[in-house]
């Protein structure tokens, strides 16, 4: 009887691997939510946001979810369209961006981002392990003081990888195996396509005096500075805030923020049942609410997308996402 336990605890631990790997990975959803700003500040625009699509090298599971988008985005009408950063996996996947942007809709108020930390570098767990593998295969090997020299090679690998598990469950910031990537190629593409970099930035919405947008550069591997993004941002205006990490929105200026918009997370990606996201890339969100809405800010509010693609090859209970955001009336929100 125990044996047979053991083996269907094995199956279903084996089955929810694979789906895991290939079951909402490939997937794009298309969810679309109602937000209410102060004052009715936007009411009755459409906001198309797009968050971390880490591109890479061409695999199965990207030109998937190119068909997903090559099906969803030409229906769509939004007024604006926002990237919150994290294009890039790897330099490989330039020409992945330009396909994806050249796939977008048009948008009469025009297409705004903000760069993300994969966007400067690429944290390769392959290169990680391999790192702390060589560690060990090189250190020497023999009698006496080169046995323990490879003894303590071996030590020092199983700290770092049970070093980096607990930063995990602490859910800390991981920056680790880094490699840098090429922002200013990515910066030249954006440019090309019209689209609006808002790098420590701030604009006004077209047609939309009451409306500014404001983009930060990326906490992790960036420069972000929120004093000079908001310099030239009138005192009488409500803002829309451009971050890659959601962090930023609860250090923006109380009472001038009407909503925020935020990635990073990918919603956990891997999200167990009772016990919420594995790991919220090291954020202060709570890891039974790593991506959606939330009003709990000094003010304002903050939206984080589940993102279109993650940073390790695993998805559980959180499949990537396109979000239409709808501004509407206060009175229409119940």
């Amino acid at each position: 009887m125990k044996g047979k336990l053991a083996g269907l605890a094995g199956l279903a631990g084996a089955a929810a691997f694979v789906y895991a790997w290939a079951g909402e990975r490939p997937q794009m959803r298309l969810d679309r939510y109602t937000v209410a700003l102060p004052d009715g500040a936007g009411a009755g625009l459409q906001i198309l946001h797009l968050a971390d699509q880490h591109l890479g090298s061409d695999n199965w599971v990207q030109r998937r979810r190119m068909n997903h988008l090559q099906r969803i985005l030409p229906g769509l009408k939004p007024d604006l369209i926002i990237f919150t950063g994290d294009f890039l996996h790897n330099d490989a996947g330039l020409g992945a961006v330009e396909r994806m942007v050249r796939l977008l809709p048009p948008a009469r108020l025009g297409v705004f981002a903000v760069l993300g930390n994969h966007d400067y570098a690429e944290y390769s767990w392959r290169q990680f392990f391999a790192g702390v593998w060589h560690g060990v295969v090189a250190a020497p090997d023999g009698d006496g003081g080169m046995q323990r020299q490879r003894l303590v090679a071996i030590a020092e690998g199983m700290r770092e990888v049970v070093g980096l598990g607990l930063r995990i469950l602490r859910n800390e910031r991981l920056r680790f195996a880094r490699s840098p990537n090429d922002s200013r190629e990515l910066r030249a593409l954006l440019e090309l396509y019209d689209v609006c970099l808002l790098d420590n930035a701030a604009a006004p919405l077209p047609g939309h005096p009451d409306l500014w947008l404001v983009g930060v550069d990326d906490l992790i591997e960036g420069a972000p500075d929120l004093a000079q993004a908001w310099a030239a941002v009138p005192k009488s205006v409500q803002v829309l805030l451009l971050t890659h990490h959601p962090d930023l929105a609860y250090e923006a200026q109380p009472g001038r923020m009407a909503l925020a918009l935020a990635g990073h997370t990918h919603g956990g990606q891997v999200v167990l049942p009772w016990l919420g996201a594995i790991h919220t890339q090291g954020t202060r969100l709570p890891r039974r609410h790593a991506a959606g809405l939330f009003d709990d800010l000094p003010g304002g509010q903050l939206f984080v997308s589940r993102g279109m693609g993650e940073s390790t090859p695993f998805r559980f209970r959180c499949p990537p996402q396109v979000v239409l955001i709808d501004l509407a009336p206060a009175r229409a929100m119940g």
